[in-house]
């Protein structure tokens, strides 16, 4: 049954006539901050949709939540390669275990995608296909006992879900009819997804984020990967899972009898990948690189819709303004070329990061200093590197942060998060969702290149900022040589930021100390070119409840839409502007109520209101709309 969470009022969507509706008189009244706990604990909004004299209340509909069956299969679960539900976790750094199954409560990146040929069996219904990617399981009991429940982060192999739609023709209404897990087992399994975009060719590009650090997991097991390949103890020298099978773009296609084909991209290289986002064009890919002391990397593929093959490249800042969030030119270093099939030929050769790099632990002769993100389960510090003779291609592709850092690319960002675009306008939008380390001038440390030095409040700049990146053509790499691409950022500029909790703000938001007025740590972002709109998801540990935003980039105009339940982020945007006349955005409620998200708060937090949260992750979308056609 689809069910409906009402967000303000508990009034069905109005029914809108499409003949009578313009995107260009589209707005969005704010919502209030959530103002007691049952507002606090649920998806919630007092915003309204205008359209000329009509006011709609926005609401949120809730497609299915973890472990839901849909068509008799649970949401979420996790299973192994033989496709049966994982029965125990990986242990964690204290040996403890946790019981399955499990049904991830992190439910992230959307893809909704009308897919030619495809038909519903439903009178009156049109067939859509949904792809959601889950990143993480937070907790689940202890399989010792009279143990406190189990973190589960890192723990597990993940899940993504193939949805089968209904969408009701008369009046848009989304119905999840049938569900399967999507078949990892070509791939040897998916680490830690978080954030997607739909490609130009109508397919869900997903992510692999916090890439396992090699050097680390050469000696020691990769367990959660191990436990989905049925090969538990093992280290990668010893047959178990090979750290360099994870951190990579992944495409999955749909086709029209609801059969998917799952493909990961070794030639976009290796990182902790928010996601990427694909240019008009079909070729020109930018990534969110998540984490502190990572870098921003752009891909141009050999051929249009086929990401399969391309040139690498890694940007290095050159600081033109320092305050309000920095503005910059970028340059881009050419990292390599490859294609999937020689750089999967190195990993299922048993490449190792020894086989790239010596490391010393001073400076010595032929070593590079290097400060860079080295991923899960490594600590990073300071690096004395020294590349192998003839392993620059394999560096490149498998080791690429930690290479674009060797050649001076760089890698001072901070939990650097969404990445869309406005193909209309050809600018890119990306969320720095925490600016701090390495960003701030004067606390560079060790680090051994100081690009990006922001001035202003380290209180304001926590809160994160949104950049605003021009693309063009007729651009050329470091090295002076052409880049083949019309859609290469040149320059950067931050256009939306968060600032700290204002001494007056009294009357909500009590727990905030970033101000609840404003954007909090952006996370998730989707650009709309219908509405000339760009909106932000917030996942943010200086707002008790995340927000969820629409910024009008004409005029500056932001918008609070909504709010999460405390200890969830709005996560899976997703802007669909016309599918066989409506329009949606989507969205899900990930991990609410939990429990890490919520220790830094006070007991009547993370005890009280907590246990009234459902902590369950919520699919969903707001919506229906009628479909956004003209440009605003």
């Amino acid at each position: 049954m689809n069910r409906i969470v009402h967000l303000s009022v508990l009034a069905a969507l109005a029914a809108f006539a499409a003949p009578g509706f313009a995107a260009g008189k589209l707005d969005f009244t704010p919502s209030r901050a959530p103002a007691n706990e049952e507002e606090m604990t649920i998806p919630f909004s007092s915003a309204v949709l205008l359209d000329g004299k009509k006011e709609t209340p926005l609401q949120y509909r809730v497609l299915f939540r973890s472990g839901d069956e849909v068509g008799g299969v649970p949401a979420g679960l996790i299973v192994g390669k033989d496709g049966k539900a994982a029965a125990i976790s990986a242990p964690d750094k204290k040996g403890n275990a946790a019981l399955g199954p499990f049904n991830s409560w992190g439910p992230d990146a959307n893809s909704l995608m009308l897919v030619p040929g495809a038909k519903s069996k439903a009178e009156g219904a049109n067939r859509l296909f949904l792809v959601t990617h889950f990143e993480y399981h937070t907790e689940a009991p202890s399989a010792a006992r009279n143990e406190p429940p189990v973190d589960l982060y890192g723990n597990l192999p993940m899940a993504m879900n193939l949805t089968s739609i209904d969408q009701h023709r008369r009046d848009g209404e989304l119905k999840a009819v049938g569900l399967a897990n999507v078949d990892m087992s070509e791939v040897n399994g998916l680490w830690i997804p978080c954030a997607a975009s739909l490609t130009p060719w109508n397919t869900h590009l997903g992510s692999e984020e916090y890439e396992p650090d090699a050097r680390v997991y050469e000696s020691q097991p990769l367990e959660a990967m191990n436990l989905y390949l049925g090969k538990m103890g093992r280290s990668a020298t010893q047959g178990g899972a090979n750290a360099y099978d994870y951190g990579h773009a992944v495409e999955v296609r749909v086709r029209a009898d609801g059969t998917e084909k799952v493909e990961k991209h070794y030639a976009m290289g290796r990182l902790a990948f928010e996601l990427a986002d694909v240019m008009p064009d079909g070729r020109t890919a930018y990534y969110g690189d998540d984490g502190r002391d990572v870098g921003l990397f752009m891909f141009v593929a050999d051929r249009k819709n086929d990401l399969s093959a391309g040139t690498l490249y890694a940007a290095r800042w050159e600081q033109t303004e320092a305050a309000n969030g920095g503005a910059a030119r970028l340059s881009w270093l050419r990292l390599g070329h490859a294609g999937n099939a020689e750089i999967l030929k190195l990993v299922r050769g048993g490449a190792r990061f020894s086989d790239m790099f010596e490391v010393s632990e001073q400076p010595a002769e032929g070593f590079r200093p290097v400060y860079a993100y080295t991923g899960s389960g490594g600590k990073t510090q300071l690096e004395y590197l020294k590349l192998k003779p003839g392993m620059a291609r394999a560096a490149a592709f498998l080791e690429t942060r930690r290479y674009a850092a060797w050649l001076g690319a760089t890698t001072e960002f901070t939990k650097m998060e969404g990445q869309t675009h406005s193909a209309r306008d050809k600018k890119l939008y990306t969320a720095l969702s925490y600016i701090e380390g390495g960003m701030l001038d004067g606390k560079n440390e060790s680090r051994p290149r100081d690009d990006i030095r922001l001035s202003g409040d380290a209180k304001d700049l926590i809160c994160g900022a949104v950049y605003q990146s021009d693309l063009k053509g007729g651009t050329k790499d470091a090295d002076g040589k052409p880049i083949r691409s019309e859609w290469v950022a040149v320059t950067t500029r931050a256009v939306v930021s968060g600032a700290k909790k204002p001494a007056e703000q009294t009357a909500y938001g009590k727990y905030d100390k970033c101000d609840t007025d404003r954007v909090a740590n952006p996370d998730n972002l989707k650009y709309s070119d219908k509405l000339g709109t760009l909106f932000i998801g917030e996942d943010s540990g200086n707002h008790l409840n995340n927000f969820l935003w629409a910024y009008r980039v004409a005029d500056g105009k932001l918008t609070r839409l909504g709010s999460a339940p405390i200890g969830a982020e709005w996560t899976g945007l997703q802007v669909v502007e016309n599918a066989n006349g409506f329009a949606y955005l989507m969205s899900n409620v990930q991990h609410p109520g939990a429990a890490n998200d919520l220790s830094k708060y006070p007991e009547e937090i993370r005890q009280g209101m907590r246990a009234k949260v459902d902590q369950r992750g919520a699919v969903g979308y707001f919506g229906p709309f009628p479909a956004w056609k003209q440009e605003h």
